[in-house]
């Protein structure tokens, strides 16, 4: 991967990272947000880290998904992650957002990264090695 390519999904996660704030700071109070535990996804040469959130807004459902990625391996490889807000996943998603993002420093992990809130019930993350 690049450092142009890291660059951009940086980018992308301060675009996203400001949406949400606007998000944060119109919602209505009573917009309290629950979120699933922590969990992990391992693949031979990499791993990801992800919870999901929801809440409603003025009748609307929301999701917000928040995830670290790791490459676990020296391979000359980077851990690139799928990840999606969508409604109705399993019948038949209509998808609200979606994102590629990469990571290749094995020395340590992604910074932290967000969808920021998107409408939808579903917050996916796919990782793969490329």
């Amino acid at each position: 991967m690049t450092r142009a390519r890291i660059a951009l999904a940086a980018a992308a996660l301060t675009l996203a990272a400001g949406a949400t704030t606007v998000s944060a700071a119109t919602a209505a109070p009573s917009a309290a947000a629950k979120c699933s535990a922590w969990k992990t996804i391992t693949i031979t040469g990499g791993r990801a880290t992800y919870r999901e959130c929801t809440r409603t807004v003025n009748g609307r459902k929301q999701v917000n998904g928040t995830f670290q990625l790791r490459d676990t391996k020296h391979d000359g490889k980077a851990v690139q992650a799928y990840a999606r807000t969508d409604y109705n996943h399993w019948y038949g998603d209509k998808v609200t957002w979606e994102h590629f993002y990469g990571w290749s420093k094995e020395s340590s992990p992604s910074p932290q990264l967000s969808s920021g809130w998107h409408g939808g019930d579903d917050f996916e993350l796919t990782i793969e090695l490329k």
